[in-house]
């Protein structure tokens, strides 16, 4: 296992994987399909390719992750002043004004006004 462990690592010297290749047989065949796999220019071209599509990928997924945000936050400031809004007309109603004044005030239609009077009332 430490054998392997070593063969991973990004800053193993060419001295030390010599050394590996010849304590281990499974290690030394691994190292030559990495070279051979490494000079052929198919196989460079796949693996250019299968990372421009992973970081293409991963930009649509930032993309779409921003847009959602965006419009997490438009919908949210929509209902907050909507939800402004209708304050505004609770408290105009309870100071004793019209459905019209209220909603005048409030700037909702005279239909959510009356709706939200009938709802005070009930």
């Amino acid at each position: 296992m430490q054998r392997w462990m070593t063969f991973f690592r990004d800053d193993i010297s060419d001295e030390t994987l010599k050394e590996l290749m010849d304590m281990d047989k499974d290690i030394k065949k691994v190292e030559e399909r990495l070279e051979y796999l490494s000079s052929d220019p198919k196989t460079i071209e796949l693996y250019r390719a299968r990372e421009k599509a992973l970081h293409e990928r991963a930009n649509m997924i930032s993309s779409a992750e921003e847009r959602g945000i965006e419009k997490g936050i438009k919908k949210g400031i929509k209902k907050g002043i909507k939800k402004g809004r209708k304050e505004s007309a609770i408290e105009a109603l309870k100071l004793g004004l019209d459905v019209y004044m209220a909603a005048k005030i409030s700037k909702l239609s005279v239909e959510e006004v009356e709706e939200i009077k009938k709802n005070l009332l009930q």
